[in-house]
């Protein structure tokens, strides 16, 4: 590395914490004040922010991952630009592509670092959040809902309640159809990670209650305690619908081959695949405009870099809506925006 690459370099780092500290504050402020009622009915705030925040605000970081990217390359660029420094190696005989390397690379090899956060890292988080009470934050209370559990068993719950860990008029049926839980109440205990029926909750079995052998021969098991079946985490309740962000990538690539007409997993592997490089990709096509600009004012080109970012959004959601819906096979519906842009960014940074 030659001496103004290390100076690139630290400039583009400043950039990413700055821009990092900015979309986390950001976040923070305006979740805080969205979410202060249910914040204000953990049991302990301050456990309870702790963890509400460390659980949910890594996701909400990582899908904007490509907006943090090109943020700190733009400001990164922006800031060389205008102390003439890119100039001044131009003078020296430095071309714009290899002066600004230092820049580039670091900003591909983050898409590399954001594979490995959502193979290894993500997942792992999306597990400790559905465990834990304080995971969930999209619903903390609701009513009428029915869910199923990992081991495939159906819960039918008529109220819930995270901040206080209940759930009333509880109807569990197993996977084979064959029994089924009726519970007034259940709590969630945080130090076995169980729901507790503190009452005489009653284990039915349905084929003896058709059975033609007598009232008796139907009579329902009682049981307090911990249940005979089933199992499912608080933070399962509040979601509506469970995502591919708790799989790691080589599960979502063997499920793929298992089931290769399920479209809707085909494009999310794929979408998966690309995200963390969509940064570089629109970064690519933002100092590109910017740089050659070939007789365009720098708003023009700003404005268009700006457009590459909004352009991409719409296109990348038309076309895999559109594999979803099976009008295109997953790979080519989720791969053909990246790879528009990335042809792009390609031509107009080769004539920097």
């Amino acid at each position: 590395m030659k001496r103004f690459d290390r100076y690139f370099l630290s400039v583009f780092i400043q950039s990413l914490v700055l821009v990092l500290a900015l979309f986390t504050t950001v976040f923070l402020v305006v979740d805080v004040l969205l979410n202060l009622d249910k914040i204000q009915n953990f049991p302990d705030v301050a456990k309870g922010t702790t963890l509400f925040y460390a659980f949910n605000l890594p996701p909400i970081l990582y899908l904007l991952y490509p907006f943090i990217v090109i943020a700190a390359g733009m400001f990164a660029v922006a800031r060389l630009i205008r102390s003439r420094e890119l100039l001044l190696l131009e003078a020296a005989g430095v071309g714009r592509k290899r002066a600004l390397a230092a820049i580039m690379i670091p900003a591909l090899l983050l898409g590399v670092f954001g594979i490995g956060l959502r193979q290894w890292a993500l997942p792992d988080l999306a597990d400790a959040a559905r465990e834990s009470p304080y995971g969930a934050f999209e619903f903390r209370k609701g009513k009428r809902i029915s869910v199923r559990d990992d081991e495939g068993n159906v819960w039918f719950v008529r109220k819930y309640n995270l901040d206080t860990r209940t759930i009333e008029d509880v109807r569990i049926l197993d996977k084979s159809a064959q029994r089924v839980i009726v519970a007034d109440e259940l709590h969630w205990v945080d130090e076995s990670g169980v729901w507790w029926s503190s009452g005489k909750s009653k284990v039915y079995n349905l084929a003896d209650l058709t059975s033609v052998e007598g009232p008796e021969q139907g009579s329902p098991a009682v049981f307090d305690g911990a249940l005979p079946f089933g199992q499912i985490y608080p933070a399962d309740f509040a979601r509506r619908r469970r995502s591919y962000t708790d799989r790691p990538l080589t599960q979502l690539l063997s499920e793929n081959i298992a089931s290769p007409r399920d479209n809707d997993l085909g494009v999310a592997l794929w979408h998966e695949l690309w995200h963390p490089f969509v940064g570089f990709i629109l970064l690519s096509c933002g100092v590109g405009l910017i740089l050659s600009r070939r007789g365009l004012k720098a708003f023009t080109a700003g404005s268009l870099a700006i457009l590459c970012v909004v352009g991409y959004q719409i296109l990348q959601f038309w076309f895999e809506t559109l594999g979803q819906a099976g009008a295109f096979p997953p790979f080519v519906a989720a791969s053909i925006t990246p790879l528009l842009f990335g042809g792009f960014a390609a031509v107009v940074f080769a004539r920097t």
